[in-house]
């Protein structure tokens, strides 16, 4: 790789033992990938902020960097932890399992990271620009700032995110460079009628099929409505990054580097092409709705993280309503939302019903052998019907927001599932 004068000077360790082993690692990850030079970013976010995905060693390393000096050199916003710091106890995590997150929390407090704790930062502080190199990793959020934003980012390994951050720097190489950006897929929607894609459910289902087919190829969507909202294609990112490999994907006349199928292929007019029904759609979601029982033990939604409009969405749905005893319900966001939730009252109304809102973490990074209660779940989430069956062997019912609320209020799997 060719090396800056400041790049040469970060691997030769005149700024520091923990920035001269960030750089060298992204030297060698740069020489893998065939890369010539780094491009610097403008932020990151890193993925590696459970201790689930990396234990004691990546806590080690990430303890090493800050303990040689090494701090983020660009503003960096962070993943959900493996616990809710305000409510694990309630949340059926154990004191060692609390004492191993707690540490891991601290090292990156001192590597100076932006505490947020949020699969998506881009609705909560961390929101590139059209264009802008960045440096993230977490699928979700990869999928999304890369298409919905059009910012530009690799989908990164975890500790490597890291490395990008303390050094701002990031091997050029994938979706970095113009050529790889063209759609090379083409997936049209036929036969749906004004009913279709009206929930975040629907968007999530679709997602899932498409990444699923296109693998890691990058798809292009013809056929979404122009009513379609951000939360709704957040849901399509996460699912289709869950079912495949998907880093970035077009829908036309919706996301900023399709204006135009033309655009969306750099020009390009052979491609394969494939035709998604209502039908299909439909199978998909009876795959996906494993749930064999009539019972449900835990609704789960926020995964990603909930944006402000979707937990007012779930305040209005349940408002003088309770969670049926025997059934739980957990509503995942970041502290930031959170806090403007309270503000605007919703908390409250979603507390007094029953449900739980968990802060700053997930279920799916959390203590496997504590948090998880049952084996029916109902959820809106396509990612969540992909890793919990996997993670615990739970059965999912997918439900959309208004049959997810009916669920929690009657412990019964909704009547439109």
């Amino acid at each position: 790789m060719q090396l800056t004068e400041y790049e040469q000077e970060m691997l030769d360790g005149r700024y520091g033992e923990g920035m001269q082993a960030a750089i060298d690692i992204l030297v060698k990850m740069g020489g893998l990938y065939g890369a010539e030079r780094f491009l610097p970013v403008k932020n990151a976010h890193i993925d590696a902020a459970a201790y689930t995905t990396i234990w004691d060693a990546g806590t080690e390393f990430v303890e090493f960097l800050a303990d040689k000096g090494a701090k983020v050199s660009v503003p960096t916003t962070i993943n959900p932890m493996s616990m809710d710091t305000r409510r694990w106890r309630e949340q059926y995590t154990s004191e060692a399992f609390a004492e191993k997150c707690e540490r891991l929390r601290k090292a990156y407090m001192k590597l100076g990271v932006n505490p947020t704790w949020t699969c998506a930062p881009y609705q909560c502080t961390n929101v590139p620009v059209f264009g802008e190199n960045v440096s993230w990793s977490e699928s979700n959020a990869v999928n999304y700032v890369n298409s919905v934003v059009g910012a530009r980012t690799e989908r990164l390994p975890d500790l490597v995110d890291v490395c990008c951050a303390v050094a701002g720097r990031v091997p050029e190489y994938g979706l970095y460079l113009e050529e790889n950006r063209a759609g090379e897929i083409l997936f049209t929607l036929k036969g749906f009628d004004g009913s279709a894609f009206r929930d975040t459910v629907d968007y999530a289902v679709l997602g899932y099929l498409v990444g699923e087919t296109a693998v890691n190829r990058v798809p292009v969507v013809l056929g979404l409505p122009e009513s379609t909202m951000p939360d709704q294609l957040k849901a399509f990112s996460a699912a289709a990054a869950s079912g495949g490999a998907t880093s970035l994907f077009h829908a036309v006349g919706l996301t900023p580097e399709a204006p135009t199928l033309e655009a969306a292929f750099h020009g390009k007019t052979t491609y394969e092409t494939v035709e998604i029904t209502p039908a299909e759609v439909a199978q998909m979601r009876a795959r996906l709705n494993t749930g064999d029982t009539e019972k449900v033990d835990m609704v789960l939604m926020g995964c990603p993280h909930l944006s402000f409009q979707e937990i007012k969405e779930i305040a209005c749905g349940i408002e003088g309503k309770k969670v049926h005893e025997g059934t739980e319900f957990w509503i995942q966001t970041s502290h930031p939302i959170y806090e403007l939730a309270s503000l605007a009252g919703y908390v409250e109304v979603i507390e007094k019903a029953g449900a739980m809102l968990v802060r700053d973490t997930c279920l799916m990074e959390m203590e496997y052998n504590g948090v998880w209660r049952g084996k029916h779940f109902v959820t809106n989430s396509g990612k969540a019907a992909q890793y919990a069956p996997a993670i615990n062997g739970v059965k999912i019912t997918m439900a959309d927001m208004a049959g997810c609320v009916e669920a929690a209020v009657t412990g019964k799997r909704p009547k439109e599932a």
